[in-house]
């Protein structure tokens, strides 16, 4: 399979044999941080993060979510920023009928999702000889709202892993520890030089191309929220 025969798929689907449709009664965004299916796909174990505006809204969700019948199981809560209204749930729920098991019947080399207002919007990389495939799938579980393809190559797409230098890593490591994107900064880029053995010009060098290489990144994932975020197609 050539890795370039791949297409980048952007759905939203209506499910409602789904807890999602919960974020229809809540203002709040979920995305998938985790789920894999037990071995007898009797449930699927699931990780998802939680973006709240008032925190009151995540308790009334929470207690929305642990009733609902298709969901098994609560094993965690983590509020990680209550401040930002963000909060992190590990849960059981059912397998059968949901996005899941549809998925996992294909290959997929990325995904990301999004849910809210009642609905489940997913940004796939799959071959593109299955796109089709996939949509008759979807379109038995739920009505899908719009579904979108672009053959895409996925190196362009996926930045890799390994892109900054050793240089630019320590340097950048050491920025954040030692407090020189805190506001105030609690060193500057003199002192930060000195206690790594460089010199001003020379650190501030490797942060600023350390810093362009990641906020490469970070943009890459602003444009995949945005598409996640897309109301009409």
């Amino acid at each position: 399979m050539s890795l370039f025969d791949l297409s980048l798929v952007t759905f939203e689907i209506d499910h409602e044999d789904c807890w999602s449709k919960l974020t229809a009664d809540y203002p709040i965004v979920v995305r998938t941080l985790f789920a894999k299916s037990a071995k007898g796909k009797d449930h699927i174990l699931g990780m998802d993060e939680i973006k709240v505006y008032k925190n009151q809204d995540f308790k009334n969700f929470l207690r929305a979510f642990k009733k609902d019948k298709r969901i098994y199981e609560v094993i965690d809560v983590t509020e990680l920023d209550r401040r930002r209204g963000i909060y992190r749930i590990l849960f059981k729920e059912r397998y059968e009928n949901m996005i899941m098991s549809i998925i996992e019947n294909y290959t997929i080399f990325y995904l990301k999702d999004l849910i809210k207002n009642g609905y489940e919007r997913l940004l796939i990389i799959m071959p593109l000889e299955d796109v089709s495939s996939l949509r008759s799938d979807l379109e038995v579980l739920g009505k899908v709202k719009y579904f979108n393809t672009t053959q895409i190559d996925v190196n362009t797409f996926m930045p890799t892993f390994f892109d900054l230098s050793e240089q630019e890593r320590r340097a950048i490591i050491e920025a954040i520890k030692m407090g020189y994107y805190e506001y105030p900064r609690k060193i500057s880029l003199d002192d930060l030089g000195k206690m790594m053995g460089l010199s001003k010009p020379t650190l501030e060098e490797y942060i600023r191309k350390a810093e362009k290489k990641i906020m490469s990144k970070f943009f890459s994932e602003v444009l995949q929220y945005n598409l996640l975020s897309k109301t009409d197609e």
